[in-house]
């Protein structure tokens, strides 16, 4: 089955109804920062905070949800009219990150370890708190959605308009 472009609501909506469903039937908030910990538990099997409290169970439904994330990108990809192809294009960004694929890839990989670094510390990632948790009114969550949203608008601004 082809598809010419996916819809961003229909995208939206089907994000929303999953926050909603996993929590009725799991009882727990959707999320992938621990699966992403699961797997550093896989990898790495000396390094004692991947295998104790929330990281104990390592085939759990978030580690097979952060699976799903990739795998409903290249579904989508596949399953588009557009071809595709594996690609270091970051459109815009492009133009602040190092020109060569190796230089950007460690940018890449650094930011991605800031990242995850700041999950940990602010106790779920941007979308455990922008989606799930703005799904559930959480306040806390909802504060750190737009601090999120305002960090980012400012970013870009110093970014690009400077």
């Amino acid at each position: 089955m082809q598809i010419d472009v996916w819809s961003g609501y229909l995208a939206g909506i089907a994000i929303g109804l999953f926050v909603i469903l996993h929590f009725w039937l799991a009882g727990k908030p959707a999320g992938c920062s621990t699966g992403y910990g699961n797997v550093c538990g896989y990898l790495s099997k000396k390094v004692r905070y991947y295998h104790e409290g929330e990281y104990s169970n390592k085939n759990n439904m978030k580690l097979w949800f952060l699976i799903g994330i990739p795998l409903g990108g290249l579904i989508s990809a596949l399953t588009s009219s557009d071809t595709w192809h594996w690609s270091f294009d970051m459109g815009m960004y492009d133009t602040v990150l190092p020109q060569t694929d190796a230089a950007k890839a460690i940018w890449l990989i650094f930011g991605g370890m800031l990242l995850g670094f700041g999950a940990r510390l602010a106790g779920a990632c941007t979308t455990g708190h922008a989606l799930v948790g703005g799904a559930m009114l959480n306040p806390p969550s909802l504060l750190a959605g737009a601090v999120f949203f305002l960090s980012a608008l400012i970013a870009t601004q110093l970014l690009f308009n400077t």
